[in-house]
């Protein structure tokens, strides 16, 4: 007929009911952790696990209580007994205490082991039988003590949770500020690189600027030669109005005499009037001569200019001053423009020397 102690374990299951009665009975006896006392301490006998319901150290081995709440199953319990024999000899448990329930089934092996165990360890090996009432009470009281070892873990997890929750929370603004700043750090970084490219283009743009206005200032030595140098037209024309200029009559001296002024002509008494010395007469080889020797000479001294300024050879040949017979046209125009288009294609590989350099420059910080 069903007790107290049936009621107590009623709607349990055998986990339960077992640790329940564990908790309460080790309540009782005073098995606490503060005593030193564990729970399910497990041992290693001759290579085997020995896992004891309550145990504390003693001396160099340890104090153990095995508690059964219901029916006793027979060879987990021969084999756990087994295990004791050969510690309690070993002195790895130096006393061991088993409580069964009153009423409930102990097989009679067991209960022939448990006997042998206390006869060849005396005072070191114990079988305690708990009544029904006390059982019934020590569940009771382990129940307890379980509903207020949850409300203290969840209570205690609750506040770990939220401890991890700020934690995290502030591990989060950290790494936030961190990526602002390294933003930051490489936006300045681009921006500083970017003020850099902008300011060589600058220079660079002014440096372009002040070379293209000293070029229209100061025109290239070709073009400047060019404008200083007299054609052989020019000079082959001056060459002839000096051939061909007549000396000036006595009329001629006296009408440039008068229209000076503060000057007068006065013809002395019993004197004739001044007659010039006649004018040198040149045979017609030295009037063909002279010409060509002063047009030798002004082409060597135009030969002499173009060299003290750079002019190349190819523009010296155009000018005609590397021949000694040069023709006596030349087409200055073409010359002159020439000239221009040499200087033009000059400045114009420059820059592209220069911009190609810049480019060139802009990958490698690029990269």
């Amino acid at each position: 007929m069903p007790d107290e102690y049936d009621a107590a374990r009623r709607d349990m299951s055998n986990y339960e009911k077992g640790l329940y009665f564990e908790l309460g009975r080790a309540h009782i006896r005073g098995e606490t952790p503060e005593r030193g006392w564990v729970r399910q301490f497990a041992i290693s006998i001759n290579g085997k696990s020995r896992i004891l319901d309550s145990a504390r150290s003693d001396g160099k081995g340890v104090r153990s209580v095995e508690r059964k709440s219901g029916r006793v199953n027979e060879a987990d319990a021969r084999k756990q007994l087994g295990l004791e024999r050969q510690g309690l000899d070993s002195r790895q448990v130096t006393h061991s205490t088993w409580e069964t329930v009153e009423g409930e089934k102990v097989p009679d092996k067991v209960l022939g082991d448990m006997q042998k165990l206390a006869l060849d360890f005396p005072g070191r090996f114990r079988h305690e039988t708990v009544s029904r009432a006390d059982a019934a009470r020590a569940i009771r009281l382990g129940q307890s003590l379980v509903s207020q070892q949850l409300e203290l873990i969840r209570a205690y997890e609750l506040t770990r949770a939220d401890r991890a929750r700020k934690r995290l929370g502030k591990i989060r603004e950290i790494v936030r500020a961190r990526e602002a700043k390294a933003k930051d750090e490489r936006a300045r970084e681009k921006e500083s690189q970017q003020r850099g490219i902008t300011k060589e283009r600058d220079e660079q743009a002014r440096a372009n600027k002040a070379r293209d206005e000293r070029a229209r200032v100061e025109p290239e030595p070709a073009a400047r030669v060019m404008r200083e140098l007299p054609t052989w037209a020019q000079i082959l024309t001056r060459e002839d109005n000096r051939e061909n200029a007549q000396p000036p009559t006595r009329a001629d001296r006296d009408a440039q005499a008068l229209e000076m002024p503060g000057l007068e002509i006065k013809p002395g008494h019993a004197q004739e009037p001044h007659t010039p010395p006649p004018a040198p007469q040149r045979t017609p080889e030295q009037a063909q001569a002279n010409p060509r020797a002063r047009a030798a000479q002004e082409r060597d001294n135009a030969r002499a200019l173009a060299i003290e300024n750079g002019l190349s050879p190819q523009m010296m040949g155009i000018l005609g001053l590397n021949s000694n017979d040069p023709p006596k046209m030349i087409d200055t125009d073409a010359a002159r423009t020439h000239a221009e288009s040499e200087r033009n294609r000059s400045i114009h590989q420059q820059r592209e020397r220069e911009r190609s350099e810049r480019e060139r420059e802009g990958r490698h910080r690029s990269e």
